[in-house]
């Protein structure tokens, strides 16, 4: 009870100091009220994280990112290729049902260059980020502290993932003067999202499966590295896709649009990437005992 109870008091001082250096750094800074909200928000949480499993090596290992040389590199590579390939299969698969063409950008050799580093890029850092927050921190925090059986932090883990990339679906309009109420109103969108659920339903549900995906991953090899791995070559294939493909969304239950986690093939194609994984992994397991 103590720990959750301070675990409120850094959760409200989070909010508390967004909302009032919001209007102020909206002053000054060239980006969406919004924006600067939800990113002062992310930056003090990631301070608050930081502070509170005091990262040094035992910890990086204790939370899944120690390195263990060739291990963590073939969990990384394999997850990676895994489901970039898995991917590229499920875009022919639409392609030949007529529900996704190739419209390649016209780019030079730079330009291309760029588009794929930049995309690999984002993959990589979203997968660390994410995967050292949710499936690092939060699922080890309900499991190992608060003692909840593996079962429900994977469940809630998952849902608080899926979730949250919704809580902006519902915006406030803020005028070109914000000021701190402008930022409490912000913090209540998450509630007024939540209420409009049934419009996008599809996308949670996806995600609450990937989610769980890349939590059972992290459990079997006892390693972040797979679940960033899969991550990570997830988002870079959905960054390429808006410049190699385009989706015909008139199916999108069925056969996804662009986002792929948003449709039963989606789902299939997932639940797929998990089980060729697992089996790559406990065949090395298996291997190295």
């Amino acid at each position: 009870m103590k720990s959750f109870l301070k675990f409120l008091l850094v959760f409200s001082t989070i909010l508390i100091l967004s909302a009032v250096l919001a209007p102020i750094a909206y002053t000054f800074l060239d980006f969406k009220f919004e924006r600067i909200f939800n990113r002062l928000v992310m930056i003090f949480t990631l301070i608050a994280v930081v502070r509170y499993v005091r990262i040094n090596k035992e910890h990086l290992r204790q939370y899944g990112l120690g390195w263990q040389s060739d291990e963590s590199a073939f969990y990384f590579w394999s997850a990676v290729i895994v489901g970039v390939l898995s991917l590229v299969v499920l875009f022919v698969v639409k392609a030949m049902t007529g529900h996704l063409s190739l419209s390649i950008r016209s780019l030079n050799a730079l330009q291309w260059t760029g588009v794929v580093a930049g995309s690999a890029a984002t993959g990589l850092l979203i997968g660390v980020i994410e995967e050292f927050f949710f499936r690092g921190f939060i699922y080890k925090t309900l499991h190992e502290h608060f003692r909840w059986n593996m079962l429900w932090s994977i469940v809630i883990t998952s849902i608080f993932y899926a979730l949250l990339h919704f809580v902006n679906f519902q915006k406030p309009f803020v005028g070109p003067e914000p000021t701190v109420w402008d930022s409490c109103r912000l913090m209540a969108a998450p509630l007024l999202s939540l209420l409009h659920i049934q419009q996008y339903w599809n996308e949670v549900l996806g995600l609450f499966f990937f989610g769980m995906i890349l939590n059972l991953l992290v459990i079997q090899s006892r390693s972040l590295y797979p679940a960033i791995g899969l991550h990570g070559g997830c988002v870079f294939m959905i960054k390429m896709d808006g410049f190699l493909t385009f989706s015909n969304d008139q199916m999108p239950l069925v056969f996804t649009s662009g986002k792929i986690y948003d449709g039963l093939l989606g789902w299939i194609f997932l639940w797929g990437i998990y089980g060729i994984l697992r089996l790559i992994i406990s065949r090395h397991l298996n291997k190295a005992s």
